[in-house]
This record gives structure tokens, sequence and C-alpha cells, in this order.
């Protein structure tokens, strides 16, 4: 499991990167969704926002398998590989910072700090070393079983939303208006206090003056429920996770949420 988490973290802090290129380039909106991130489960790509320069559109993208950021046309060629062994945070900013002008996008901008943190998780400014694969196959494994649960969730729901990457806490999940009294949100999270691993979270919100009795909540039969001052929800840690727990741990609490 530790290896795990050591690679979330460290493709957390390297997605900053693609979160600055969204945040610098791509038109702004409320909710800040225009600096959210996606996973590519068949190629193994962390992908950011399409950007438009007025003659191409171009997407950043961390390739995890290679080791390398791409810029990609959307004919889908790749225009640049940044490859990442042995660089620095800072020296990868520099080498998208560079590229910038050639796609026609000024770089002004781009290097400040972003409107959150992130924690540094002892990764400092050090080089970085690629992850040993058998430990990034199991990465690309539950960040693709989230993909698949999030699209199982909104089949249930027969809701056509985005799955999406949240660059601050990079979980991948949705959230949506299920009802016009629940907001329902889904998602793997990385390893916090709460639970002390990675899990998947199940939460859901009163809407329009609606709220939710989490005293009446059952025993699940994969998982648990969480009642807290700040949060309230249901929970799936890492080490329980498969394919099949995760459907019976969706289909318990949805139907818990909903009836």
């Amino acid at each position: 499991m530790q290896e795990y988490i050591s690679i979330d973290q460290t493709i957390h802090q390297l997605s900053q990167i693609i979160t600055k290129f969204n945040r610098t380039f791509v038109p702004k909106k409320e909710d800040d969704s225009h600096t959210n991130l996606s996973f590519d489960a068949l190629e193994h790509r962390l992908f950011g926002r399409w950007v438009e320069n007025g003659k191409q559109k171009v997407i950043l993208a961390l390739h995890v398998d290679t080791f390398e950021f791409q810029f990609i046309h959307f004919n889908r060629t790749v225009l640049k590989q940044i490859p990442i062994q042995g660089k620095t945070q800072q020296e990868l900013e520099n080498a998208v910072e560079a590229f910038l002008p050639e796609i026609g996008l000024k770089p002004d901008g781009f290097k400040d700090p972003l409107h959150f943190e992130i924690p540094d998780y002892g990764l400092g400014d050090k080089p970085y070393q690629k992850w040993e694969s058998t430990a990034l196959e199991k990465w690309v494994e539950y960040r693709s079983l989230a993909n698949r649960a999030s699209s199982l969730l909104l089949g249930a729901l027969q809701l056509n939303d985005e799955i999406r990457i949240w660059p601050h806490h990079f979980d991948t999940g949705i959230y949506v208006e299920a009802t016009d009294s629940i907001g329902l949100g889904f998602g793997l999270a990385i390893q916090d206090d709460m639970v002390g691993e990675p899990y998947f979270y199940f939460s859901g919100y009163g809407l329009n003056g609606h709220s939710i009795d989490y005293s009446a909540t059952k025993p699940l039969s994969v998982g648990k429920w969480i009642t807290t001052e700040n949060w309230n929800g249901a929970v799936l840690p890492y080490s329980e996770l498969s394919e099949e727990v995760t459907r019976r741990y969706l289909r318990e609490v949805l139907n818990w949420y909903i009836h």
C-alpha cells in the first residue's frame, strides 16, 4: 500500500503543472472546473483541458507509463515530450513554460502560485525518479476502477456528467444533483487522517431546504458510515477494494440515500 500512496502523492504534485496550464489558459468558471483533470484509463495519461489559441487546440497530459509530460494537438499528434526523470518540479515548469510560445501561448503568469496549496509530501524540489512498474500498475488499476465506478453510478441515476479529478484534493469522482432534494458526491480519495489509507467515499447533501438524517443509517455489508461535524457519508478503504465489493458498496449506499 505504501508504494501506491507514494505514487498518489508524486502524481498529485506533478499534476499541479497541468493545473497551472489549465488555470492560465482555459476560460475561468465560477466552480473552478476549468482546472479539473481526468484520467485516461486506456493510455494511462492524466489530462488537463483543451486550450484554444485561435489557430489550434492543444492539451497538456502526464503519461504515467512513459514518465513524461506531453503536449497533444487536437488531431492527437504529440507536439512535445518533456521527460520527467531526474528533473525537479521547477525544472519541469521551466520546460513547459519554454514551449508555450511555440504553440502561440504567452507564458505570462503560468508559473504564478495556484489559488490553493497541497501538502509537500516530503518531496520538496527533489529530482523525480521513475516509480516501480508493479506499484504503478496498482495505481492505474484503482484509478481505472474509480472511473468505472463513477460511470456505474451515473448510469444508475441516468445522468450525464463529467468524471473528473479535482486538483486540490486529487480525488477521482463525480458530484451530481440526483433529485431536487439531494446532491451526491462519490470518488476515490488519497490517504488522509479520516481513514488512514486511500478510500472510496460516497456522501449526500440536502438541497432546497431538505436535510439528511444520518442517525437513521444502517450498517453496510462492505465499508462503513462515518458521521462527524465536518463530514458525513460512507467510506470503503483501499484494503477492501475489488470490482465486486465496489459494486455492492455503490448499490447499498445509493439505495439508502435515494430511498
